[in-house]
């Protein structure tokens, strides 16, 4: 864990660069989801804060922490509160005239940002692969426009493998909630919320071997990806409980921000831009591992290297 921090802390200017990218994107795909479905958010919003959901959270998580929650009030609140939700979205008027298109609509936002979201991957794998193999580090936008091609690749595999599963792991866990609620009143959906987030975590390393395979293997896009594929499972323990570290850090941010945040814009950065971070450190761990996969030195930090340019410029300056 202290390798990975190290390796991201020495490359803060590819954090920087792939988090404005990343904050520049998430900014468009709003604005465009809220130009398709403006009043509908709209409308969303008013029935939240009519029927005071956040403060029903807020209030239910302090009395948790406190040790003052009761089960039965619990319950009482939230049948309540699910009637009285249901019946405002009853009334809510859809874009488009209809439930499935709207669904479609938001599914295609949906895709198109979790594409282009990742499009700054490989560019940033690259360079840390450059610092941990060379100590060097050539300009970001370098690598952004030589690996177009490599990246669109990975962008289109990775969505079209890991999108599928992602659905699935909602889709389950939602079923499965679903199923026990009757049976086992509101505390099922602590179970689910954990199942969920150890799936999720499973398929993060299943694929934590793919981009660094994409990356250091010169070969086809295709094969490497194959490649990192079939090596997640040798290590998988090794990279899974590291992962899940970062995970829970990352969801407890995002609860924080969600509960504690009035301002939509302010919670949507708290939510997001250290969840951004992580996902870079999360990087830099599966970047380290691989390495370590194949029992390659590598660098972690910077050195002085003699003959490098750096070096060579380091010495120029302490002469004078």
């Amino acid at each position: 864990m202290i390798k990975p921090l190290v390796l991201a802390a020495y490359n803060w200017k590819v954090l920087l660069k792939s988090i404005a990218y990343q904050v520049l994107l998430l900014a468009l795909i709003v604005a465009l989801g809220y130009l398709v479905f403006g009043n509908l958010v709209d409308e969303v919003i008013v029935v939240v804060r009519e029927n005071h959901l956040n403060e029903f959270l807020s209030q239910t998580f302090n009395s948790i922490v406190g040790g003052t929650f009761d089960s039965e009030t619990f319950s009482a609140q939230l049948s309540k509160l699910i009637d009285n939700i249901r019946n405002s979205i009853s009334s809510l008027k859809l874009p488009f005239g209809g439930v499935g298109l709207s669904y479609l609509l938001f599914l295609v936002i949906f895709v198109v940002y979790r594409i282009f979201v990742s499009l700054t991957d490989v560019a940033a794998a690259c360079q840390l692969e450059e610092f941990m193999t060379s100590n060097a580090e050539r300009p970001f936008t370098w690598f952004v426009i030589k690996k177009q091609g490599a990246t669109w690749k990975f962008v289109l595999l990775q969505t079209a493998f890991a999108l599928p599963m992602d659905i699935l792991i909602i889709s389950g866990c939602v079923g499965f909630y679903l199923l026990f609620l009757l049976a086992f009143s509101w505390w099922t959906i602590i179970p689910v919320a954990a199942i969920g987030m150890l799936f999720y975590v499973m398929r993060q390393t299943l694929f934590a071997y793919t981009l660094p395979s994409v990356v250091c293997k010169d070969m086809p896009t295709h094969i490497a990806f194959r490649q990192g594929l079939a090596r997640a499972p040798i290590r998988f323990w090794q990279v899974f409980w590291k992962l899940l570290v970062v995970m829970t850090l990352m969801l407890a941010i995002s609860l924080v921000s969600v509960l504690y945040i009035d301002n939509p814009i302010a919670k949507t950065v708290a939510s997001t831009v250290p969840n951004f971070i992580l996902f870079f450190y999360m990087k830099c761990i599966n970047m380290v591992e691989y390495f370590r996969f194949d029992n390659r030195p590598f660098f972690y930090k910077r050195m002085d290297i003699e003959g490098t340019d750096r070096y060579l410029r380091k010495q120029a300056k302490r002469s004078k």
